[in-house]
């Protein structure tokens, strides 16, 4: 008989042991992600495990997100585009969506215990694979594109569009640098042109300790850099990346509304290319959109395999899933974007831990 435990924080290393073994993992699986995001916003983790002779089998990382405005639901895994079941891969196919349906029925009974509204999964519901298991819906809202860096250099260059070859180009020739976050004091830098970046995107800010308790959990692991782009002295642009199974994940990046003409962020992208090709990375995943964006085209033009992004939902009790397209999103964006910077540092991070996006 399959028995689901909660961890607790003693088992963090069996945990992590397990993450790092398994193929789909991704670094959002590991738990500094859960404890970061718990320590910033105060957030409830229950993360689910199946053990057999005392060894993990498999795993459900779930965090509960409450708020007044966007309702009440567990999350695998909030602010990030992946998170969902992980089975030891080493199992029969019969085993794995055992130890899978298992996984999700303990997830359901925790919804209704905690009279959630539903418990949403980004990413694949079993073992890599976009399978819809106990009732719950499929939605793709989202893509990714993927850039291969088991290519050549030279090859990854001449695939990029002309009109992303000429700004790394033109940035280049601007004398911008690019160095790596080294003190966490430069995060502090680094934030104040986050705040500037979401104002201008309408959206509200994260608090400034999600960056640093991320950075100071994850940076003794070997699992995020924070590239910084300076000019004449001075930052102007910034990316955040994780490191996960010879992956890298963008999962932020911050651009001075001053400066946004030397294109500093295609250096940044392209500089990570650099790297990750010369350190032996396999993909390099440039994060979530929108279809019909402006920042779909962007990405688009770096040559990568664009691919559809999975979510999974079980309604418990509501039947609406929080989307920016929504009429009161797009109502707060366009408030948002007026505000004195001052006022949303102080208010937004509340927002922002509600919207979990």
């Amino acid at each position: 008989m399959i028995k689901v435990g909660v961890l607790a924080s003693l088992n963090a290393d069996k945990w992590n042991v397990f993450v790092e073994r398994n193929s789909y993992a991704t670094p959002y699986h590991l738990w500094e992600w859960g404890e970061a995001l718990s320590s910033t916003y105060k957030l409830q983790r229950y993360y689910l495990a199946i053990t057999k002779n005392n060894e993990i089998t498999g795993i459900l990382p779930l965090i509960r997100v409450k708020s007044l405005l966007f309702g009440d639901r567990l999350i695998s895994l909030p602010f990030c585009e992946y998170g969902g079941p992980l089975v030891d891969v080493g199992l029969s196919s019969d085993e794995i969506r055992l130890v899978t349906e298992a996984l999700l029925d303990a997830a359901n009974q925790l919804a209704r215990t905690l009279r959630v509204e539903y418990v949403e999964i980004r990413g694949s519901l079993m073992a890599g694979e976009s399978t819809d298991v106990k009732g719950y819906k499929n939605f793709q809202r989202y893509v990714t594109f993927g850039i291969n860096l088991e290519k050549e250099l030279d090859g990854l260059w001449s695939g990029l569009h002309r009109s992303t070859r000429s700004p790394i180009r033109k940035a280049m020739r601007s004398g911008i640098e690019i160095k790596e976050l080294e003190e966490v004091r430069q995060l502090e830098d680094y934030y104040q042109l986050y705040l500037e970046t979401q104002k201008r995107h309408g959206s509200p800010p994260h608090k400034y300790e999600l960056f640093k308790n991320l950075y100071e959990a994850l940076n003794v692991r070997g699992k995020i850099k924070v590239l910084l782009a300076n000019y004449h002295g001075k930052l102007i642009a910034g990316l955040i990346i994780f490191l996960h199974n010879r992956t890298i994940f963008a999962w932020n990046n911050v651009t001075g509304t001053q400066h946004r003409g030397l294109n500093p962020t295609n250096l940044l992208i392209w500089n990570v290319i650099e790297w990750g090709v010369r350190k032996g990375h396999r993909i390099f995943d440039l994060g979530r959109t929108r279809r019909g964006t402006t920042i779909h085209v962007f990405k688009r033009r770096w040559g990568g395999q664009e691919t559809h992004l999975q979510d999974y939902v079980c309604f418990l009790r509501e039947n609406v899933l929080p989307d920016p397209e929504q009429e009161k999103y797009r109502c707060l964006s366009k408030v948002w974007s007026f505000m004195p910077t001052s006022l949303t540092e102080k208010i937004g991070p509340k927002l922002a831990s509600g919207i979990a996006l």
